[in-house]
């Protein structure tokens, strides 16, 4: 990479000059990768596991006992501040039951190992640092909002957690195939603090996480609202399926971007947003300032999960 470019930010160009070309543009490179990363073996019985009528707690404890890294980050979960668990947790079965529950436990494994061989940066604004602490804190807050929508508009749980663990999965992907430019994205984006991390990777690159994100899930024949918000979820004006899902992930990154957490910091979120999920604008940002204060156990769960 020039190092011309390492001092480069968006700030300085004229957005009216002709024959535009971005700085570092990735649409041809990415045409060339020939494989994508395959979905881990544990994901994919996750998966097969979830469509099981007879699944239990046993069956989903046994799967991820088959990978001792995962089975340490579970038990590291379940005995987090986050939770308050003052007993001694020594099995995945007494953390699933006693602690964090089928659904949860399910998704967390089915993330972590997903997430497993994408070998990304873990320092920066699009890290895996803080791509966990947007994923551990979203998750609590898009289940928390979607608990206060109306019933029958609500988001399958299960479905609504995934979408918040996964939906930035374009970003390690991107760290993984294109490490330099990796590293570039994070300079310009600390150079211009006050701008969309979104808007940012289409100027510099000409695409951006949520167009590798989706190529990754449909490679992973990952379920249809998954990919939807992977691909749409910094479009508050979508309104094709899942829309209420994919505007809950949306509405969640511009609430947690407000208190300094992850690519939706400077993106725009309004009344519209609310008045399409049913929700109370105060009432979601007393819940906001609620979550704040477990922040510091967020930022330490996700040095544990990262480490």
């Amino acid at each position: 990479m020039e190092s011309s470019l390492s001092s480069w930010t968006i700030n300085t160009i004229d957005p009216g000059l002709d024959n535009f070309s971005h700085p570092v543009d990735l649409r041809e490179e990415i045409n060339r990768i020939k494989a994508l990363p395959p979905l881990p073996g544990i994901a994919r019985q996750i998966i097969e596991l979830a469509s099981d009528p007879l699944a239990d707690v046993k069956k989903l404890a046994a799967i991820i006992e088959m990978d001792p890294i995962l089975s340490s980050q579970v038990i590291r979960w379940a005995g987090s501040a986050l939770y308050g668990y003052r007993g001694k947790l020594v099995s995945i079965q007494e953390s699933i039951a006693r602690v964090l529950g089928y659904d949860f436990v399910m998704n967390l494994a089915l993330g972590l190992s997903a997430l497993s061989p994408l070998k990304a940066p873990k320092i920066g604004k699009v890290g895996t640092r803080m791509l966990w602490i947007q994923a551990i804190a979203g998750s609590r807050l898009t289940l928390t909002l979607g608990e206060m929508m109306p019933a029958e508009e609500r988001p399958d749980r299960q479905t609504l957690f995934l979408a918040s663990l996964l939906h930035n999965i374009g970003f390690p992907l991107l760290g993984h195939e294109f490490p330099e430019e990796f590293a570039y994205l994070s300079r310009i984006i600390d150079a211009n603090a006050t701008l969309s991390v979104y808007n940012i990777e289409r100027f510099a690159f000409g695409v951006d996480h949520t167009l590798l994100g989706a190529w990754l899930m449909r490679s992973w024949s990952m379920p249809k609202p998954i990919v939807d918000v992977v691909y749409h979820h910094h479009n508050p004006h979508y309104r094709g399926d899942n829309y209420r899902l994919n505007l809950l992930v949306y509405l969640s990154d511009c609430l947690l971007g407000t208190l300094g957490i992850g690519d939706g910091q400077n993106q725009n979120y309004g009344e519209e947003e609310f008045a399409v999920l049913n929700l109370n604008s105060d009432a979601v940002h007393q819940k906001l300032a609620e979550l704040s204060a477990s922040l510091d156990d967020i930022a330490a769960m996700a040095d544990q999960l990262t480490s």
